[in-house]
């Protein structure tokens, strides 16, 4: 019988369950002799002569299907959780992944199971994969059976351990307990009932541990299909970058090197397990509709990870990054009448921008040609869903393009390079602001949904560009407000946050619950004081991981900082939405600032005027017992050249490699030029009173500036 990908690893765990249903006494794995009838025994070789009485066994399963011919070694561990002096005992698994072997003695202290080689055949594609290494750390071994399995969730909570471990101050067994509340939610499986060693992998199941844990491995898989790299070399980084608490591309403060032998090493994307692997947790579920329900947590939980928040909120909706494992770091300058223009980060010291012809040939309207072609005269906006789509069997990123006088949308293919469709949406009035009057005003990434959200005169509209012919979701504005020209988005936590343009309240949109919110002008002005006093907030950028709104006024020297929730159950629209917030107001001293981008990852700002005004702020943590607002804000004294589009702005910050960048497209009339700003060196620079005795846009050690 020839079994597809999906049926092979069905068939291993059906005849697993038959080879229990047959023991009397339970399952070999749970059990200290093996009781499958069915199948060979699992080869043991033990460290000691055959002969020495047993004192103590330990079984389990190696997997991520399951692993054949993985040799599976004892080791004592050392205070940091390494392995020391030779293996104790050896076992070699069988075709379903199972192991068993004795240890001679029971060890004195805590022991690291280590999994080497072996091969599985993936459910994702079929192949035929070399596993690696993968590993799990236990505390202590008992006298008797102990059960010990091995998995890549294993593995990564055994790095973490050693971590914390490395820091001081803890057993063994605190430091895995800590590492499993860590990676477990930072994984999207926190509901996991027990240590992760002691829950068996079961692909059968339609609830439970077990098929939490296949849900979660089966998300890994089609990753690795996804992103084309062998399972060794992808265990190996998402060990070495988690197992820092975070999922940032980073081992501590230095970049994961994805590779080894026989692969050519490079640099982790930061975005490998965020977006990368939520997209791969939606197409799982798609092709596995039983494990949906766990694939929503985890999709979730890798969304609001802090660098996939930076990638999904970033800017205004002018500025867009993309970041993947094959092609590097992108970042996408909608620059109005010059269309769309790239800037290659893949090497930051030295970045590239060019205009992508191809596209700008589909989508600009030439108005020397008769009859004109293109949708948009001026490109005004570009939004990237940065979490791929499986179409055609492909993981494939799309991003929708949009000028502020026009209703029509066009979708862009970033992975091909295509234009993909375009649609007019179903907008009825235009908005008014200062700078500007707008079919289409913003819009902010919603990895979580796969949908771009775009700001209207009607409310928000939510479309997914991957297919522009789907049904768009609409929230309304509500009556009495007016949405403002610049949002600020945390989709992970189901919020758009959009003070009222006009200074008459404060609007947050409800993402999961299609539904507006709505802190009246009285409960407003009771919560900010002075702050607004009588200003249009001109834009709102937002930390979700502090979880705190960054406002700024049309040509104030104040900025507003205000800690947020995401308000739910309620009816909605005037009133819903309470006073009493957490805000502070903070004076930027002398420079008048309008917009703002906020890099969640470093919680670092970049602050820009009405196309002058240049600064650099770092958010102080809202959990401090004395927050202040900001712990760092320095300011430009003076900038060489104007920023455009003035209004809305085109600004954005987000972590590339490790490190916050902050970018805008600069000059007063075109050709513009691409600033690309280290906020790091920015900060670093020299003062006086508060401001940069240098021109940060004529200082190369903190700004470069490219034409195209």
């Amino acid at each position: 019988m020839t079994h597809t990908p999906s049926t092979t690893r069905r068939a291993a765990s059906a005849a697993l369950m038959l080879a229990c249903a047959a023991a009397l006494s339970g399952c070999w794995f749970d059990s200290p002799r093996v009781a499958d009838a069915t199948a060979a025994a699992p080869t043991v070789t033990p460290a000691v002569d055959p002969g020495t009485a047993t004192a103590a066994t330990l079984s389990g399963q190696v997997y991520a299907a399951g692993v054949s011919g993985a040799v599976v070694s004892v080791y004592l561990a050392d205070v940091a959780g390494a392995a020391t002096g030779a293996a104790l005992a050896t076992a070699t698994t069988d075709s379903l992944g199972r192991y068993s072997l004795t240890l001679p003695t029971v060890p004195g202290g805590p022991v690291l199971v280590v999994a080497v080689g072996g091969t599985y055949t993936s459910e994702a594609d079929g192949s035929t994969q070399t596993l690696g290494t993968l590993a799990t750390l236990l505390a202590s071994i008992a006298a008797g059976a102990n059960t010990a399995h091995i998995n890549p969730l294993t593995n990564t909570i055994a790095a973490a351990a050693a971590r914390l471990l490395a820091q001081g101050g803890l057993t063994l067994a605190q430091a895995l307990a800590q590492a499993a509340a860590v990676v477990n939610p930072l994984f999207g499986v926190a509901a996991l009932s027990a240590d992760p060693s002691l829950l068996l992998v079961d692909p059968l199941a339609t609830a439970g541990d077990g098929w939490w844990l296949a849900a979660l491995l089966g998300t890994l898989e089609q990753l690795r299909v996804n992103a084309a790299i062998p399972a060794a070399a992808l265990y190996q980084a998402l060990r070495d970058d988690a197992a820092d608490g975070r999922l940032d591309g980073l081992q501590g403060t230095l970049p994961v090197s994805l590779g080894g032998a026989g692969t050519a090493a490079s640099t982790l994307a930061a975005s490998l397990f965020t977006t990368q692997w939520s997209g791969a947790a939606n197409a799982y579920a798609a092709s596995q509709p039983r494990y949906a329900a766990a694939t929503v947590a985890i999709s979730g939980a890798l969304q609001a990870s802090a660098q996939a928040a930076g990638l999904a909120i970033g800017s205004s909706g002018s500025i867009a990054p993309l970041l993947t494992q094959a092609g590097g770091t992108q970042l996408y300058f909608a620059a109005r009448g010059d269309g769309l223009v790239m800037l290659d980060m893949s090497d930051p010291a030295h970045p590239v921008a060019s205009r992508l012809a191809a596209i700008n040939r589909a989508v600009m309207r030439n108005t020397s040609v008769s009859p004109a072609t293109g949708s948009f005269s001026s490109l005004d906006g570009i939004v990237i869903n940065p979490t791929p789509i499986n179409t055609a069997a492909r993981a494939k990123v799309f991003a929708i393009l949009y000028s502020y006088a026009s209703k029509t949308v066009v979708s862009v293919n970033l992975t091909d390079g295509v234009v993909a469709d375009s649609v007019a949406l179903p907008i009825s009035k235009s908005t008014q602001f200062s700078g500007a009057s707008a079919s289409i005003a913003g819009g902010i990434a919603d990895g979580k949904r796969g949908r771009i959200w775009l700001a209207t005169g009607d409310g928000l509209l939510g479309v997914d560009p991957s297919n522009l012919q789907a049904p768009v979701l609409t929230i309304a504005q509500p009556t009495g407000t007016q949405i403002n020209e610049n949002l600020g988005g945390d989709p992970a936590k189901d919020i758009v946050y959009s003070p009222d343009y006009q200074n008459r309240g404060l609007v947050v949109f409800n993402l999961a619950e299609v539904k507006a919110y709505v802190m009246d002008n009285t409960a407003w002005r009771s919560t900010v004081g002075s702050f607004a006093n009588g200003s249009e907030v001109d834009g709102v950028a937002l930390d979700s991981q502090y979880s705190v709104a960054v406002m700024n006024l049309e040509g104030s020297t104040s900025i507003g900082v205000m800690a947020y929730t995401t308000p739910s159950g309620a009816a909605g629209e005037v009133g819903s939405l309470s006073a009493g917030a957490r805000f502070k107001a903070f004076a930027s001293a002398g420079t008048s600032l309008a917009g703002a981008a906020i890099d969640p990852v470093s919680h670092t700002g970049l602050f820009v005027g009405e196309g002058a005004g240049l600064a650099v702020g770092v958010l102080d943590d809202p959990a401090g017992a004395s927050w202040a607002g900001f712990s760092r804000f320095v300011r430009a004294g003076t900038t060489s050249y104007r920023f455009e589009p003035h209004d809305p702005h085109t600004v954005g910050a987000f972590s590339i490699a490790g490190k916050p960048y902050g970018f805008v497209l600069q000059g007063s009339s075109k050709p513009y030029r691409v600033g690309v700003i280290d906020l790091t060196a920015f900060l670093a620079a020299p003062t006086s009173g508060g401001a940069l005795v240098t021109d940060p846009l004529a200082d190369a050690s903190i700004t470069q500036l490219l034409s195209y």
